[in-house]
């Protein structure tokens, strides 16, 4: 089988932190009591169509607004929200996504592992992301994406810009890259603005040539089968095929920053043709896409790639990640029948450097593992204060906007031991 990813986020706007407040934010709710599930039966699957060529569009795709987008719920599906624990999930390919991360303070070098940053924590991204679930139930799937807001180096000789208020500039330590593998992500996405703060790294070398180069000694060191894109010289998509469940499962992952200037070697928006076209052509069951934006332009140009991926490209999923902040979910339905998911923002994920937000989610998509068909979609929302992560006191998922009809759930078999706190909003689709 064979599936395609993006992953789309804003990063100049975005990745710099911004107390803002938005329309986005809502106030948090008691946690639900927990209920306890109806059995249910799973329906004989429909196959998924297959999808044909389609040719390009002749014009822009410019997405319409959330409000008038076709509702995708299926109320006559009676499946219940998939347990969070991947392995029990028998039955589904299993997709996770978190937004904004990092380990960098601006315009510091890099920190070991065994450091600590300012505010007393560990500056080690594995541990973090221990403190926030220790069972890691709530953010590893079979496949876990994750937006890495940040150059990836041992030094940094100079910054693309002098310390001062309206700028930041970060450079992690590559070994917090195995610890987040050895947790369970697999999709790294690393085109953003941060991936350009360092024009001069190590042996006088760009920054974000310096990040794939390291990307790449580790995936030896580790054989780390996992997917990468976004930094170093190749720009078309990164294809692998890896074991899930039992199954042989090609995917196809790219990201894209959707910004001009210097892209030598960060993906951006000159190589958006190649980025579509590389994912379209793939040899994949599965296509994501990551995009990063970084204003409220590019921010829209995200949504409008998005929609446009998933309708003319065979995409199957987006992650779209830059605002800092959740934003609206989008079941998309290509001429083909074939249906995709846009998660316009993911928010933020653990970073130092990011002030205090509660509006951020886990995008969790789910298919039938043996058509593809996609099945249920779910949000988990999580609360951030830099490096602490943690789901009490997160809103209401349900506020969430999307051209669904979101559901409630925390219910304890669900939750499968990660944390009586977490919640979610799903959705089954048509």
């Amino acid at each position: 089988m064979c599936v395609a990813i993006v992953a789309i986020g804003c990063t100049e706007r975005a990745d710099s932190p911004d107390p803002t407040p938005t329309s986005l934010q809502t106030e948090p709710t008691p946690t639900l009591p927990q209920t306890t599930p109806e059995p249910w039966t799973v329906p004989e699957p429909e196959p998924t169509p297959t999808a044909a060529a389609l040719p390009e569009p002749e014009t822009s795709v410019v997405a319409v607004s959330i409000a008038a987008e076709p509702n995708r719920s299926n109320s006559e599906d009676a499946l219940p929200p998939v347990p969070l624990d991947a392995a029990g999930a028998t039955e589904f390919l299993d997709l996770r996504g978190v937004g904004d991360a990092a380990m960098a303070e601006t315009h510091q070098q890099p920190y070991n592992l065994t450091d600590f940053l300012p505010r007393g924590e560990l500056a080690n991204f594995g541990a973090q992301l221990d403190r926030f679930d220790p069972t890691g139930k709530s953010y590893r799937g079979d496949l876990s994406f994750i937006n890495w807001e940040s150059t990836i180096g041992l030094r940094c000789n100079e910054f693309w810009a002098p310390l001062n208020p309206g700028a930041f500039a970060f450079v992690s330590h590559p070994d917090n890259m195995s610890e987040i593998y050895q947790r369970g992500f697999n999709l790294i996405g690393l085109a953003n603005n941060h991936t350009r703060d360092c024009p001069s790294a190590e042996d006088g070398k760009d920054g974000a040539l310096v990040s794939s180069l390291h990307m790449e000694r580790l995936s030896r060191e580790m054989g780390a089968n996992w997917l990468w894109h976004g930094v170093g010289e190749q720009k078309e998509a990164s294809v692998t095929t890896l074991n899930v469940k039992g199954r042989d499962l090609k995917v196809a992952f790219a990201s894209l920053y959707l910004a001009e200037g210097d892209c030598t070697y960060v993906t951006c928006k000159f190589d958006e043709k190649t980025v579509l076209r590389s994912l379209r052509d793939a040899d994949a069951d599965l296509r994501i896409l990551s995009i990063h934006s970084w204003t409220d332009e590019t921010q829209q140009e995200l949504v409008n790639l998005g929609v446009n991926f998933l309708t003319y490209y065979n995409g199957d999923v987006v992650f779209g990640h830059g605002p800092h902040v959740w934003a609206p979910v989008r079941v998309v339905e290509s001429p083909t029948g074939k249906q995709g998911v846009l998660f316009e923002s993911l928010g933020n994920f653990i970073h130092p450097a990011l002030y205090p937000r509660a509006t951020n989610i886990i995008g969790r998509v789910l298919f039938d593992i043996d058509t593809m068909k996609l099945r249920q979609v779910q949000i988990i929302p999580i609360a951030l204060d830099r490096v602490t992560a943690y789901f009490g006191g997160a809103p209401d998922p349900s506020a969430v906007p999307a051209n669904l009809n979101w559901q409630l759930t925390s219910d304890s078999v669900w939750q499968s031991g990660v944390n009586p706190q977490v919640r979610a909003a799903y959705s089954n689709i048509k």
